[in-house]
């Protein structure tokens, strides 16, 4: 018999590219929105993975300047467990063109517009925090899981 095991936890590293006006996320095909990011390869570290994920979906050559958010998903129906590491990067190359991989739309939202959009996980306050450039540390959001939600 196989049982599972609650200690596993999925790590995600995701990156909130900010500039003045606005951030760059990705509408997927569902219609909801994400930061690019995704899962460390083997051997990968953290920094190297949101610089290779900003790359490959956005076209984005960043630099993260830190880890700007850490938060968790505890879904109590699936047994999943997700630990996500949001570094900020506002250096980047602005002259890139913006492209990204089938499925996921790159879009700068303005802070304004932030509000009307379905982000997952649910962070566009703590994002906007980081426009003034507050929260430029590490803080620690706890369980973000709410039901229905698509991570």
């Amino acid at each position: 018999m196989t049982s599972v095991d609650d200690s596993l936890v999925e790590l995600r590293c995701a990156v909130a590219i900010v500039r003045r006006d606005a951030v760059l996320l990705l509408q997927r095909d569902l219609g909801d929105w994400v930061l690019p990011g995704g899962r460390p390869r083997p051997h990968e570290s953290m920094g190297s993975c949101v610089r290779r994920e900003a790359r490959e979906e956005t076209g984005l050559d960043i630099q993260p300047v830190g880890c700007a958010l850490v938060l968790e998903v505890n879904d109590p129906q699936t047994h999943r467990r997700i630990v996500e590491l949001v570094f900020l990067a506002d250096e980047f190359d602005t002259a890139a063109p913006i492209t990204g991989e089938p499925g996921r739309r790159p879009t700068w939202v303005c802070w304004d517009d932030l509000k009307d959009v379905v982000l997952h996980p649910p962070i566009a306050g703590f994002l906007r925090d980081l426009s003034r450039g507050g929260g430029k540390h590490a803080r620690y959001l706890g369980n973000l899981w709410r039901p229905g939600a698509v991570i």
